[in-house]
């Protein structure tokens, strides 16, 4: 093996003599057989990073001199007789160009997603590789589909409620970075564009940012490729993607059978899973009611049955075993929420409640089917000893209000009546109680009607003619009405 090596340090030129004597700390000054003289020396120092070293010197070396490097190894070396085994002979054809960056199946694991049941993998995680220096690569994946997958796939299409064809079965598409370290969501490159079997991919729209020079990125979520996949056993599907290439960023891209679920879908799971013991909600009930400290006593806490979501009685309380509230929300409301769109946030709390971590509360459950809670009641007491109560009755709906029958208001008629030579009456009437105008004069007397009831429309009597001689018939068409007694007095 030394000599192997020494054969090495003997055929490099000045730049890689010097670059190991940079390497190992020594001085690269002097002449090229001083140089070579210390790269000797440092062979029989047999240490395993000078060789490795020396052993990449002598690869880089001959890999930039190609098909001449035979050549200038033995005019380099004459009068030495040596081979080199590492790199004789020169193979005749170049290296090729292109070479990996990245594992081509890496070991990344995505995120599950809730409403995907994943059936089986067509193309397990791959990266993206990047051949040469350009910004912007292309790279072409191919995938097939079994006979038994096209025909799960065709049977499953409907229509949706727009009239769409849809698939319950569907072939789906994901991006995401290359990182092994943990599991990994749905991640885009920069720049990227998705063609299969030549037409183009719709993805995701860009969500804006007011970040300048940023570039907007697309939401992370699965893409279905469905439509544009060819549904038959015997030809292959092909994914062209065209991306940015981004410093110290990889991505993969992965394709699944994979079946769409729907909110009903994972309310019968979680009702399968089965309910929260109601002694384990209880026992959360007296812990967190538990006179913490000797000065504040609490003895009890008002809950609300209203979902935080839908601001109605929940039908299935559930909450997450991450949460240590005792509020719960509504479980399909939450399941519906989610499948609009995705965030798996606890509304109580905010913070995350995956789907795995959802359980229905016996408890509330048993509360909610109780004969003890009215129907119209959202809300309950509950003890410290884990029981529970109506939340009792305001003030004002105990309180009584007897309603009674207001008594008749009497309604005063003000009649104004002159003596005068031209007996021109003029009637001033208003409601009782109310000032109109000016006080009347001494000389005018008040008539005062009495009516049993408010509402009660009189007909007005008949006109009377005045019993002075002088007077005339009095115009009762400027009056609202003629009283039934006048008393007049004569000074």
């Amino acid at each position: 093996m030394d000599e192997k090596l020494r054969n090495m340090v003997l055929a490099f030129r000045m730049s890689e003599l010097q670059s190991l004597m940079v390497f190992s700390g020594k001085s690269k000054a002097g002449k090229k057989t001083d140089l070579q003289t210390r790269a000797v020396e440092l062979v029989r120092i047999d240490s395993s990073d000078i060789n490795i070293k020396i052993k990449d010197l002598s690869n880089s070396m001959y890999k930039s001199l190609g098909s001449n490097a035979e050549a200038t190894s033995i005019t380099s070396t004459q009068g030495a007789s040596y081979s080199n085994p590492y790199t004789d002979p020169i193979p005749p054809s170049p290296p090729p160009a292109h070479k990996l960056v990245y594992p081509t199946y890496p070991d990344v694991s995505l995120k599950k997603l809730p409403f995907y049941k994943i059936e089986e993998t067509l193309l397990k995680p791959c990266s993206l590789q990047p051949n040469g220096n350009g910004r912007f690569q292309e790279q072409n994946f191919t995938f097939y589909l079994t006979p038994g997958q096209t025909t799960e796939i065709s049977n499953s299409s409907y229509r949706n409620e727009q009239g769409k064809p849809e698939y319950r079965k569907q072939v789906q598409m994901r991006f995401s970075l290359l990182e092994t370290s943990c599991e990994q969501e749905d991640n885009f490159p920069s720049s990227i564009c998705v063609k299969v079997n030549g037409k183009l991919c719709p993805l995701p729209n860009p969500i804006p940012t007011n970040k300048p020079g940023a570039e907007p990125k697309r939401p992370p979520r699965p893409i279905n490729i469905t439509p544009l996949c060819k549904l038959s056993s015997t030809t292959a599907n092909y994914i062209n993607v065209s991306w940015a290439v981004e410093v110290g960023r990889a991505h993969t891209v992965s394709v699944y059978h994979v079946e769409n679920l729907t909110y009903k879908d994972l309310l019968d799971q979680l009702k399968g899973k089965g309910l929260r013991q109601p002694d384990y909600t209880r026992a959360l009930i007296k812990e967190k009611l538990a006179d913490q400290d000797q000065e504040i006593a609490t003895t009890s806490c008002k809950v609300t049955l209203a979902c935080p979501l839908g601001k109605m009685r929940m039908n299935a309380p559930c909450r997450a075993s991450t949460c240590d509230h005792l509020q719960c929300f509504d479980a399909q409301l939450y399941l519906q929420m989610n499948e609009k769109k995705p965030k798996w946030i606890c509304p109580v709390c905010n913070k995350p409640a995956l789907v795995e971590n959802l359980l229905v509360d016996g408890f509330f459950m048993e509360l909610i089917k109780s004969p003890r809670l009215p129907v119209d009641e959202h809300e309950i007491v509950l003890h410290n000893d884990g029981t529970w109560d109506p939340l009792p009755p305001k003030k004002d709906q105990l309180t009584q209000f007897s309603y009674k029958t207001a008594a008749p208001a009497k309604v005063t008629t003000t009649l104004s009546v002159t003596d005068s030579d031209t007996d021109s009456p003029n009637p001033t009437p208003g409601p009782s109680g109310q000032a109109s105008g000016p006080p009347p004069p001494d000389n005018v007397d008040c008539i005062t009607l009495d009516s049993d009831s408010e509402d009660e429309v009189e007909t007005p009597p008949k006109k009377r003619i005045r019993l002075d001689s002088s007077s005339e018939t009095t115009n009762d068409t400027d009056k609202p009405g003629s009283p039934d007694l006048i008393c007049l007095d004569d000074d």
